[in-house]
This record gives structure tokens, C-alpha cells and sequence, in this order.
């Protein structure tokens, strides 16, 4: 069981491919076959969620660093600069009426 359960854990990537259908398929296999009980069965479908989490987490953050570099490669006004950009309008417009 353990080095069945292991492989499949371990292989992050693998989780993130597969699509809940065959999770849960791959799952009622294993209780079939005796690999792991019900119990086990809630426990592993509560562990593969949480790894597939952390997986889209730490993905979307490696994408996003990676399209922030692109668009400051680009010297594209990001959100932020924008942001600033307005504070400074609005402080001399003020200026200028007062």
C-alpha cells in the first residue's frame, strides 16, 4: 500500500493532471482491491486536495514572477505604477485649486 499511495503522492505534477473523475476513480480502486479503507479512502482524497492545492499555489506564484519580469522587461506601467502616478495628479490638481 505504502509505496503504491507513495508514487502517486510524491508525483505532484500527476495530481495536478488528473482530473477529480479520476482521482475519485482511482480512489474506489484502491478500496476495491483492499489498498486502503474507507477511512483511509477520506483521509487520502482530503490529502490529494491539499497537495493539489499547494501545487496551483506554488505554480500560479512561479507564473506570476514570471510574467511581472516579462512586462518589467517591457517597461510596461504596472497596476502600482499607475496607482502612483494618479496619487501625484491628485496632489496637483489640489495644489493648483488651492
Amino acid at each position: 500500500m505504502e509505496s503504491l499511495l507513495g508514487k502517486f503522492l510524491l508525483s505532484g505534477l500527476g495530481i495536478l493532471v488528473l482530473t477529480e473523475e479520476k482521482i475519485v476513480k482511482f480512489i474506489e480502486e484502491l478500496t476495491k482491491e483492499g489498498e486502503i479503507t474507507q477511512k483511509g479512502k477520506k483521509e487520502l482524497l482530503t490529502e490529494i486536495i491539499e497537495k493539489g492545492e499547494e501545487k496551483k499555489k506554488e505554480i500560479e506564484g512561479k507564473i506570476r514572477e514570471k510574467v511581472e519580469n516579462m512586462l518589467s522587461q517591457m517597461n510596461v506601467a504596472t497596476k502600482n505604477d499607475i496607482q502612483k502616478l494618479e496619487k501625484r495628479i491628485a496632489t496637483l490638481e489640489k495644489k493648483r485649486k488651492g
